[in-house]
């Protein structure tokens, strides 16, 4: 008979059901209409957001190739500059009627730089420390 003291026993629990004031039930069936567009517009914020972060990765993607190109094209330009001041010293292109003036015998540019790096080197070796 000790086995019969194990087995589960049944429990009833007992419970009521009232109504809710109008009022009250308003108040709450209003604040969850509310709850509900506040997370729908959360889900619309969140998606659009990482949208946004997507579509910024993008404009990041081309901005750097832009970049890249714009480098490229600046190297470009500077090495048909460089080489038509080697034979056009000092020039001044117009681009637009295709002409370009220059100083026939001058220094080109990449003659000044030299001569001003040689500048600047003697100056520093012609500075003396002094001590007091």
């Amino acid at each position: 008979m000790a086995e019969l003291d194990n087995i589960p026993q049944t429990q009833s629990i007992e419970i009521a059901t009232a109504k809710i004031e109008q009022d009250v039930l308003k108040s709450m069936n209003e604040l969850n209409s509310k709850i509900n567009l506040l997370i729908s517009d959360f889900g619309q914020i969140y998606i659009r957001k990482k949208e946004m972060s997507e579509e910024l990765i993008r404009l990041d993607d081309i901005l750097e190739r832009a970049e890249d190109e714009f480098k490229s094209a600046n190297n470009q330009m500077k090495e048909i500059v460089d080489s038509l001041d080697e034979e056009y010293p000092q020039g001044r292109i117009n681009l637009q009627e295709g002409t370009i003036q220059y100083q026939p015998g001058a220094p080109t540019r990449k003659q000044q730089e030299q001569m001003a790096a040689e500048q600047r080197q003697q100056q520093s070796s012609d500075l003396k420390v002094v001590k007091e």
